[in-house]
C-alpha cells in the first residue's frame, strides 16, 4: 500500500515503512521503485530529530543525576533511547514530505 509520492517522478511508490527508513538529509536515502532515484526525509525532519535528541539527552542526564537506584536509572535511560527511536520513526513515517537526496554519491 504505497501512499507517498516520489519527488522525482511523482508516483506513489513509498510505504510508511520505507519512508521512515529513508533517513535524514545526510543519508543515502531509499530508491524509488518506479524511477530508481533516491529520496530522503526533509529538513523539518532533521529539526524534529535534533529536538528529540536534545530531549532524550536531557532525560538521560536527569536520570543519571537525580535517580538514586542504579537499575531504575538504567531503565529510564533505555526507555528514553527507545522513545527517541520510536518517535523519530513515527514522525518520519507519517509526517512531512520526502525530498530528493542531496548527497552526490546517492
Amino acid at each position: 500500500m504505497s501512499i507517498y509520492d516520489c519527488p522525482h517522478c511523482g508516483e506513489k511508490t513509498f510505504t510508511p515503512l520505507t519512508k521512515a527508513l529513508a533517513g535524514p538529509m545526510n543519508s543515502k536515502g531509499r530508491a524509488c521503485k518506479a524511477c530508481g532515484r533516491k529520496c530522503v526525509n526533509g529538513q523539518v525532519s532533521a529539526v524534529i530529530r535534533m529536538l528529540l535528541s536534545l530531549l532524550m539527552g536531557a532525560g538521560v542526564l536527569a536520570s543519571i543525576l537525580f535517580v538514586e537506584d542504579t537499575v531504575t536509572a538504567m531503565l529510564c535511560i533505555v526507555g528514553a533511547v527507545l522513545l527517541y527511536v520510536l518517535l523519530n520513526g513515527l514522525i518520519n513515517a507519517f509526517f512531512f514530505p520526502l525530498i530528493k537526496a542531496v548527497r552526490r554519491d546517492a
